[in-house]
């Protein structure tokens, strides 16, 4: 029943970005429509079975989510060391763990670094907003209830991957309720991503960051 409402969800969050792309320009989201779809594809078509190697995929799909979020952040930096610390961080994590996009085994430690970048860039916007004085109100800004959605996901993925192979030797049981919990979260993450997408018709998100 959840993965339905889920997958109910997603594709409406999915619906609702093209909509939006159709009636602005194609740069009106900063390409997070590209985001929405290419995940939704990976995890539409993993529960289909569609693709037998399911930790290959989604270890491709961490990597380009990891560098799909430097862009979408970049403009909003200050400090453009933290961009390029988080791709050195990556490149080194991909030859030194390239074993796994070979082989059908999950990449936990990129999987981390994808939910730490995720933490970095969310609180670093929600605090760059914060303390710039705007007309715009928070809440009316896409970019808040991205970052929020974002770091909420993060936070509870880091909770739900770190022990998940010993909970899958140990305590099934729990690690079961831990997948059922996650699907709530991204069941509320799409949510707040609609909510986001809506916020771009009434505002172009734009933050000084000098």
């Amino acid at each position: 029943m959840l993965i339905k409402i889920y997958y109910i969800v997603f594709f409406i969050t999915v619906l609702k970005s093209i909509i939006i792309l159709r009636k602005n320009n194609f740069f009106s989201q900063n390409y997070f429509f590209v985001f929405l779809i290419v995940n939704f594809l990976i995890d539409f078509f993993s529960e289909l079975n569609i693709i037998s190697s399911k930790a290959i995929q989604y270890n491709y799909l961490n990597l380009f989510n990891i560098f799909f979020f430097i862009i979408f952040y970049f403009s909003y930096l200050k400090n453009k060391v933290l961009p390029i610390l988080i791709l050195v961080s990556t490149l080194l994590c991909v030859i030194f763990t390239s074993h796994y996009f070979c082989f059908d085994k999950y990449n936990l430690n990129l999987a981390i670094l994808y939910c730490i970048t995720n933490i970095f860039y969310s609180l670093y916007w929600i605090n760059l907003k914060l303390n710039n004085v705007s007309k715009v109100r928070i809440t009316n800004e896409p970019l808040f209830w991205i970052s929020t959605s974002i770091l909420v996901w993060s936070c509870f993925f880091l909770f739900r991957i770190i022990p998940m192979y010993l909970l899958d030797e140990e305590d099934k049981q729990f690690l079961k309720l831990l997948k059922s919990i996650l699907l709530i979260i991204n069941i509320m993450v799409y949510t707040l991503f609609y909510v986001g997408l809506t916020k771009y018709k009434n505002s172009k998100d734009e933050i000084s960051t000098t």
